[in-house]
């Protein structure tokens, strides 16, 4: 089942809920109850079971993208 995020659009409140894909108009606040959600962009990573990739955000003198992470 997947993971789905949402934003609050009356208390802006952000969560996010492993729901299924037909049942995320069902979702409600859990701060305040609403039913005016924004569903957010979600990212997400899968793994390889190798080396480790070193992740988009790290720059060239992370210890990730040098080998020392």
């Amino acid at each position: 089942m997947p993971i789905f995020d949402f934003a609050c659009q009356d208390c802006g409140k952000k969560f996010d809920l492993m729901i299924s894909n037909q049942d995320k108009h069902k979702v409600k606040c859990p701060e305040c109850g609403s039913s005016q959600l924004k569903q957010l962009v979600s990212l997400f990573s899968t793994s390889t079971g190798g080396s480790k990739a070193v992740q988009p955000s790290c720059s060239a003198g992370c210890p990730a993208a040098t080998g020392g992470g």
